[in-house]
């Protein structure tokens, strides 16, 4: 396979393709594509679909497009929108859209400044947000860092350094708030569950926070904070109860 030699996949206008392993896929205009792809570069700038999963080097969707299955790729970006039927398994991925994910996403380095809605869980070694996300499982990451420009979401969210604070810039929160009516949450951060070793939150609603140091920012209501070694809190924040664990 290895020695096969791959050629391109072009759709300029309108039209539709089987699937099959290429060197260059391309949709420019309005295209389909009916099957599995493996290239080494995918792209769509158009209208596109592609009704199976896509395997590839490199990847970006700048225009409109769709992927039933899953997507696999050492690099991707989505600078406009997308739909991803099943599961992203990526090295890097950066989102500057509107991107819906119905499975999970398996990362090194996942950065949003979009807004993407994930209905399973999000791993990866770095999380870094500027835009709005809503995660219906579990946001895990070695390192977390998210400023807030409109409302977030995560279920649960663990790593080993979270810090979560609002966004200071006032042009770029009214952009994003602009294009998500449907996150229509907590001004900041909503998750059930927060746990880390170095944590620190401003505009952020849970139940339980647990970590080893726990700085707790203003904006924040936080019904109980479990730590091991230092407990900060901002007089401009609630926390119903914290408890020193031993």
């Amino acid at each position: 396979m290895e020695n096969q030699k791959k050629f391109d996949l072009i759709i300029s206008g309108i039209g539709s393709s089987a699937g099959g392993i290429f060197n260059k896929v391309r949709i420019d205009g309005q295209g389909k594509i009916n099957g599995d792809v493996e290239c080494d570069d995918f792209s769509i700038s158009g209208v596109g679909s592609v009704e199976g999963s896509v395997k590839t080097k490199m990847g970006k969707i700048s225009g409109k497009g769709g992927i039933k299955g899953n997507l696999q790729s050492d690099e991707f970006r989505v600078d406009g929108c997308a739909n991803i039927g099943g599961s992203i398994e990526v090295k890097e991925i950066r989102f500057e859209g509107v991107i819906d994910i119905n499975g999970s996403i398996d990362a090194e380095t996942v950065e949003n400044k979009g807004v993407i809605t994930i209905k399973k869980d999000c791993n990866s070694e770095i999380f870094t947000s500027r835009g709005a996300f809503k995660i219906g499982g579990l946001l895990n990451a070695g390192n977390i860092d998210i400023s807030l420009y409109a409302p977030c979401k995560a279920r649960e969210i663990g790593g080993e350094k979270i810090e979560i604070n609002m966004g200071r810039s006032f042009s770029l929160r009214k952009l994003i708030k602009s294009i998500i009516p449907m996150l229509d949450i907590h001004v900041g951060l909503c998750s059930e569950v927060i746990e880390g070793d170095e944590v620190y939150l401003e505009y952020t609603k849970a139940k339980v926070v647990r970590g080893n140091n726990v700085i707790i920012g203003e904006g924040c209501e936080i019904e109980l904070v479990e730590y091991k070694g230092l407990f900060e809190k901002s007089d401009k924040s609630v926390v119903i109860e914290n408890k020193k664990l031993g």
